[in-house]
């Protein structure tokens, strides 16, 4: 739909705090639980509001602290998978695998359609990534091990 291309810096008009940002100006400073009323407004005032109801449904909340969850775009480090695809699956053919039917079957079809792999996550509970970076990405450290890790921070 050309909303957005690959490597274009991410639109989202709403903080961490679930504020909307200065790129919703009606709305600037108003949770977004809160707008509706003023965006519903709006839309109609513009002629392009076809129907308003209220519908009843589940809605996610945080498990922890029993707030609603807020769906948002955020930033997110990629492996540029697609640069190196053929040659994957150039691994993947000269590799002798058990079951053979890895090599040709489902495994092959993921890696022929691979795209661009997310790494990164904003969850305490993920997967940490050994890398620390400078607010103004001057300096980034990636720590390859633990032998690595314990000389960098001086911690055993």
């Amino acid at each position: 739909h050309n909303v957005i291309k690959k490597g274009q810096e991410i639109p989202c008009p709403v903080d961490s705090n679930g504020v909307f940002t200065e790129a919703v100006p009606p709305v600037k400073g108003e949770h977004v639980k809160k707008a509706d009323p003023t965006l519903i407004a709006l839309i109609k005032e513009n002629g392009r509001l076809v129907q308003k109801d209220n519908l009843d449904h589940s809605y996610p909340f945080c498990w922890r602290s029993d707030t609603p969850l807020i769906y948002k775009a955020v930033p997110s480090w990629f492996v540029k998978v697609e640069e190196i695809r053929d040659k994957i699956v150039k691994n993947n053919n000269e590799t002798y695998w058990v079951p053979s039917a890895v090599k040709e079957g489902r495994f092959h079809n993921w890696l022929t359609d691979a795209r661009d792999w997310a790494v990164s996550r904003n969850r305490f509970w993920g997967t940490p990534i050994p890398i620390w970076a400078s607010e103004d990405m001057s300096e980034i450290v990636c720590i390859g091990s633990i032998a690595e890790l314990k000389e960098l921070s001086g911690v055993e």
